[in-house]
């Protein structure tokens, strides 16, 4: 199955169906499920996350704080979402999401040329599955199967 590497917070956010767009520098023909795998890294929540979100609004709704920002699994596969579409991102479509949609708008990097890989059905894992992340979609295979 097709995985794709995200660091925290917005791993989490795309499988509990806060954030619906992964924004991101390449565009993939890629349409179907993908399982969304929690980066080892995480983002410095102090530096990082209230770019477009200055009070931390968004995030809080999201049920992410400085509080539980170390709590967020990391390294594991945490959920998985379908792939629906991938969007060229233009001034028309980041102006139209930032008065439409202004916690999705937060939640990505919306610069012109970049690409807005859009996410449904999202599912959040109970338990989370360790495995080691890669870069770009990749494909994962159960561990207990090989």
């Amino acid at each position: 199955m097709k995985a794709l590497t995200i660091i925290q917070p917005w791993a989490t956010l795309i499988a509990s169906g806060h954030k619906m767009n992964e924004t991101r520098s390449w565009k993939t023909n890629y349409r179907g499920e993908v399982l969304i795998h929690a980066g080892k890294n995480p983002k410095d929540y102090t530096s990082g996350c209230y770019i477009d979100d200055p009070d931390g609004r968004h995030f809080q709704e999201a049920g992410i704080t400085p509080n539980n920002f170390e709590d967020l699994p990391r390294g594991s596969i945490i959920g998985k979402a379908t792939l629906v579409n991938c969007i060229h991102i233009n001034k028309e479509f980041r102006d139209h999401l930032k008065r439409s949609n202004p916690a999705e708008y937060a939640f990505g990097d919306y610069r012109i040329g970049r690409y807005a890989w859009v996410f449904e059905n999202p599912v959040l894992f109970e338990k989370p599955i360790p495995a080691r992340g890669r870069q770009g979609l990749w494909n994962w295979e159960d561990d207990a199967n090989e």
